[in-house]
């Protein structure tokens, strides 16, 4: 529940009678050190939600770009891998079978 200002200088004036004026200065000081204008408004943390969110969405659209980058090569990379792989393996059986081959012409 909000506190009105007429509640706060009630309690102020109040504390003043009872403690005295510097240890009420102080405690009110503790509750609010940086007195009112430093707590944050709904129309703060609006500026502050909307700045985040274009913020976000940019490191979004960053990531989403590397990411892409990311993907291109690795598939370039696999594409290379797999040719790789097949040339060796259709290397590999073409040595086999000129080994193989002969002896069993020669049978």
């Amino acid at each position: 529940m909000p506190v009105s200002e007429i509640q706060r200088t009630e309690l102020v004036n109040r504390l003043v009678t009872v403690i005295g004026e510097e240890p009420t200065e102080t405690l009110m000081q503790c509750i609010l050190p940086e007195g009112r204008n430093q707590l944050a408004t709904k129309n703060d943390l609006r500026v502050l939600e909307t700045t985040l969110r274009g913020e976000f969405a940019e490191h979004r659209a960053e990531n989403r770009a590397e990411f892409a980058e990311l993907r291109a090569y690795i598939d370039s990379s696999l594409a290379k891998q797999t040719r790789l792989n097949i040339m060796m393996f259709a290397g590999f059986l073409l040595a086999n079978w000129g080994l193989v081959l002969p002896f069993l012409i020669a049978s």
